[in-house]
């Protein structure tokens, strides 16, 4: 009998062309909500960002966010991908798989698998991520894998912006910040319970944005 985890993977398909043509035609204007992961429509929400910032609505805090952003607008509009075949590869951990589709030599777009769908999550520079493969079915063998390490936690300041900020860097930056006045507490439920709290939002929410949050994006 397949259990919950094996039926989701039998939904889990390889990103298509047609969705990343769709998510080109809005790169200069508003995109609608449906296209964009919930990690992001979050961030959008609480910091108040909307489509005249295209910096902070199209991508997450970077070294080199501005100057991608720069290249998305410029070369806009970018031909439909359908008569070629996409270059994407993709990367993966027990909970998230992310595709990094390149649009131009030099730009990549990043979706998000979420809610049984590709979602746009992210822009970047090439190239792609260190730690990537090639073709879906290697990435969803170790989206299922149980020999990944236990990733460990680290205690983040929530009581500002820079939490938001901090939250779905691509794999190549920094990690986030962890609280130099605090150590790592022996129970993950007491170190969430901390922020249970925060900006009025419940503490699973919390906890799950925060898990999304170390993925290689």
């Amino acid at each position: 009998m397949l259990g919950k985890q094996d039926i989701c993977n039998l939904m889990m398909t390889a990103i298509t062309a047609a969705t990343v043509d769709t998510l080109l035609e809005y790169v200069d204007r508003a995109i609608p909500p449906y296209l964009l992961s919930k990690p992001l429509l979050q961030r959008h929400h609480f910091l108040g960002i909307s489509p005249d910032n295209p910096e902070e609505y199209l991508a997450w805090p970077s070294s080199d966010r501005s100057q991608a952003v720069r290249l998305l607008l410029q070369s806009h509009p970018i031909s439909p991908s359908h008569d070629t075949p996409l270059c994407v590869n993709y990367t993966a951990d027990p909970e998230h798989i992310l595709a990094h589709v390149r649009i131009i030599p030099e730009l990549r777009l990043v979706f998000l698998w979420d809610s049984n769908q590709w979602l746009y999550h992210n822009l970047a520079l090439m190239p792609f991520p260190p730690k990537s493969y090639p073709t879906f079915n290697d990435a969803l063998d170790a989206y299922t894998s149980d020999d990944f390490l236990h990733e460990q936690s680290y205690p983040v300041t929530a009581d500002d912006d820079s939490y938001w900020n901090s939250y779905g860097n691509d794999s190549d930056q920094p990690p986030i910040s962890a609280n130099p006045l605090g150590a790592v507490p022996s129970s993950e439920d007491a170190y969430w319970a901390q922020y249970s709290t925060v900006q009025g939002l419940p503490l699973l929410l919390l906890s799950t944005i925060f898990n999304v949050s170390k993925t290689s994006l």
